[in-house]
């Protein structure tokens, strides 16, 4: 309990940064839509505590989880930072290089059973982003 609670106030850091970011940049002209919402944010949070607990993951194996998709997660919202000055074709296409990398190395701690419900849960979170995006 004590790791879950460490890891969603990682995340409330991590992503607070994000939201207060946006919301100081409302002044540009034609804003992007984030490819993670404060909505979808927070079911991530949800998310990662239900779909462990389901899964059976516990302590190390628990906070490995946590680890490599907060990671990757960090790594996906930050492709639209001005600075990277990515083109949308790039962003999607380094946007999924990244769940690639983040599902090869998930895979290589769940058994199989494990891994295909976290395909399947994490797939249906990544729909809404895809549709907010419009990548079909």
């Amino acid at each position: 309990m004590k790791n879950c609670m460490i890891f969603c106030l990682l995340i409330c850091v991590s992503f607070g940064s994000s939201i207060f970011a946006q919301l100081k940049d409302t002044s540009a002209i034609n804003p992007k839509p984030a490819l993670f919402s404060s909505s979808e944010r927070d079911s991530l949070q949800l998310w990662f505590y239900d779909r462990a607990t389901v899964m059976g993951l516990k302590d190390e194996k628990r906070d490995e989880f946590y680890n490599i998709v907060l990671y990757h997660t960090f790594k996906m919202k930050s492709l639209e930072k001005k600075e990277k000055g990515y083109s949308s074709i790039e962003i999607r296409a380094k946007f999924e290089e990244l769940l690639k990398k983040q599902n090869n190395e998930i895979k290589t701690i769940l058994d199989e059973k494990q891994y295909a419900y976290y395909l399947d849960t994490y797939n249906k979170l990544l729909k809404s982003v895809y549709q907010k995006k419009g990548w079909n």
